[in-house]
Parts: C-alpha cells; sequence; structure tokens
C-alpha cells in the first residue's frame, strides 16, 4: 500500500472541516430552526432548541469557530495519515512488523 502524504491529508481535512464550519453558521443565519431542527436530527433526535442563543451571530465567533475547526481537523488529519502509514506499511497479520 502506498503511503499518504500526512500533511496534504492534514490539509485536506482542516480545509473540508472550516468549509463545514462555514456552511452550518450560513444556514444557522439563513435558516436557524430548520438548521436546529436538523442537526437535532443528527443527534438522534435531540432537542437543541434549548441551546438556541437570542444573541446575533457575530462575524468574529464565526471565524473564530470556523479557524479553530480547520486546525483541529488539520491535526485529526495528521493523526490519521500517521497511523495509517504505520499500519499501511505493517507486516502481514499474525505477524509483529517489529520481529526478526
Amino acid at each position: 500500500m502506498d503511503k499518504l502524504s500526512v500533511l496534504s491529508i492534514g490539509i485536506a481535512l482542516g480545509v473540508a472541516s472550516a468549509l463545514m464550519s462555514m456552511f452550518c453558521a450560513l444556514a444557522v443565519v439563513i435558516w436557524p430552526e430548520a438548521a436546529l431542527d436538523f442537526f437535532g436530527a443528527i443527534m438522534h433526535g435531540l432537542d437543541l432548541s434549548a441551546v438556541r442563543s437570542t444573541a446575533p451571530i457575530s462575524p468574529v465567533r464565526v471565524l473564530y469557530g470556523v479557524l479553530g475547526l480547520g486546525i483541529v481537523g488539520l491535526l485529526a488529519g495528521v493523526v490519521y495519515a500517521s497511523i495509517y502509514n504505520v499500519v499501511a506499511t505493517g507486516a502481514p497479520v499474525g505477524k509483529s512488523r517489529f520481529s526478526p
């Protein structure tokens, strides 16, 4: 199996996470009730109306969340690709890759 580029996977997941965060913020601004209902359905029917904020959404807070989720995605991608590369280059099942 080919090794994955750790940095490329990290960047790809970071950018994808940041984009999803932006789309989520946009959905909450345009369709607040529908967005809460949708995310409640994703959370197995959890009623999210109790956590709905009455304050307007601040662009600075949205940017903070987008950047934060992008960084978390980058780190998750780096960890994922690193683990994949270790597992993918391992020995056949039943043999330790560290055995002589």
